[in-house]
């Protein structure tokens, strides 16, 4: 709009400016008829008859001013009095048939017109002063500025409120999304702008399709986990059978390895829960969940301590269970009796710390046991198969993170995850 309003000003500026000039130049014009039929020649030589003037032209400083000239002579208006006016001056080459001219502060409209009388040649310069129409134009275009001004104002306010009362209808919908992120349910309010109907719609169908085929394919890898124990053990007897020890050897590092990751997809399984695209992780539900399971896979008793800043962590939910749940699991497979977990956030950066006091991991492989297939206790009895944290490392790359290792102050081995926060409010 505000182009637009400046472009109506210019329009109603030069409009203005426009018709003032032609009614001064139209009364210029008839008062150089007038002078003109004044002109007469005397004894004396050419003079102009005062009677037939209007009385403006008698009056000194009337605004209203002529200047008459032919060869050898020249005759002046009353009105100049003792101004100073040198009519060469007016002399623009211009096409116009009337100028503009600022003589001893007053703004001049002045008209030329060239005529002949008894075969004499004339040139009349004819003035009126028009300060204080000017004058009058620009007060009168300042106040039309301001005015509009003020609607512009006013209609910002008029369409903000607008669009706020129009996108309040929006709220309710903002609202179940994130509530969703909380709760895990996505429920939509039971009206909705029609604007936005068809994509309100559109998401709550795709939302449930989601969950369903992400349980159900949980569901199915969990299954398929666990229907292949059997064989697994089948094929452990087997082995056990052969007589060539190489081959058994051979045989028995690929069962373990089965076997672990048929145990990591089926824990993965046990804590993965309800899942429901774009729901956070809450730290006060999830973690005496993540910590019941634990103990109960690997019944020791663990003191479990936790502190954290945010009740919600960043991150897809899934992603997040995904994360601690390894991490807490390989502290706990471990520790002797403590583990701690510290959620922090700084300035933008979202940091996880996970303690534990267990025999901890050599400074030399601290760059190395985030490797998938890599374990550091290759002759410990512990269940694993060196996934876990190479699962980790993978969940933090997808999110521009990093991940440390370093010996805990409780003894063990101290993991630090540090990621962008990417927390929608």
């Amino acid at each position: 709009m505000l182009p637009l309003l400046l472009v109506l000003m210019f329009i109603i500026h030069k409009s203005i400016h426009l018709l003032i000039d032609e009614i001064v130049v139209e009364r210029l014009q008839h008062d150089a008829l007038s002078l003109v039929s004044a002109v007469a020649q005397s004894d004396e030589g050419w003079k102009v008859d005062a009677e037939a003037l209007p009385g403006v032209y008698r009056r000194a400083k009337s605004g209203h001013y002529f200047i008459l000239q032919w060869n050898g002579g020249e005759i002046r208006s009353r009105s100049l009095w003792d101004m100073h006016v040198d009519p060469v001056n007016f002399i623009p080459g211009d096409t116009e048939d009337y100028l503009y001219f600022w003589i001893d502060g007053e703004f001049w409209v002045v008209h030329h017109q060239p005529f002949i009388k008894q075969g004499e040649v004339f040139s009349l310069w004819i003035a009126e002063d028009i300060s204080d129409i000017d004058q009058k134009q620009k007060s009168y275009e300042y106040f039309l500025a301001a005015a509009l001004l003020l609607f512009t104002c006013v209609f910002i306010l008029w369409q903000r409120r607008v669009l706020n009362k129009g996108f309040a209808l929006l709220e309710p919908v903002k609202k179940a999304i994130k509530e969703n992120r909380v709760s895990g349910e996505l429920n939509f309010p039971d009206e909705v702008p029609e604007e936005i109907a068809t994509l309100v719609n559109s998401i709550d169908l795709l939302v449930d399709r989601s969950s369903r085929q992400v349980a159900r394919s949980r569901m199915s890898v969990g299954n398929l986990a666990h229907e292949l124990k059997r064989p697994l053990q089948e094929l452990q007897i087997v082995a056990s059978d052969l007589n060539d020890p190489k081959q058994k050897e051979t045989l028995n590092k690929v069962i373990r390895q089965l076997k672990g990751q048929i145990d990591a997809e089926l824990k993965r399984a046990r804590i993965s829960g309800n899942p429901m695209p774009g729901n956070l992780f809450n730290v006060a539900e999830e973690l005496p969940v993540l910590e019941d399971l634990l103990t109960r896979i690997y019944n020791k008793k663990i003191t479990f301590t936790y502190d954290s800043e945010l009740e919600q962590l960043p991150f897809d939910r899934d992603d997040t269970l995904e994360l601690i749940g390894n991490l807490l699991d390989n502290a706990w497979k471990y520790a002797s009796n403590q583990v701690q977990l510290s959620i922090r956030s700084v300035g933008e950066q979202f940091s996880i710390r996970i303690d534990d006091n267990g025999p901890g991991v050599p400074a030399q492989f601290f760059n190395e046991i985030n490797q998938r297939g890599t374990r550091i206790d290759e002759q410990n009895t512990r269940p694993g198969d060196g996934l876990g944290l190479s699962i980790c490392q993978a969940i933090v790359d997808s999110y521009n993170g990093t991940i440390s290792f370093s010996n805990s102050d409780l003894g063990g081995l101290r993991v630090d995850v540090s990621v962008q926060n990417n927390l929608v409010e």
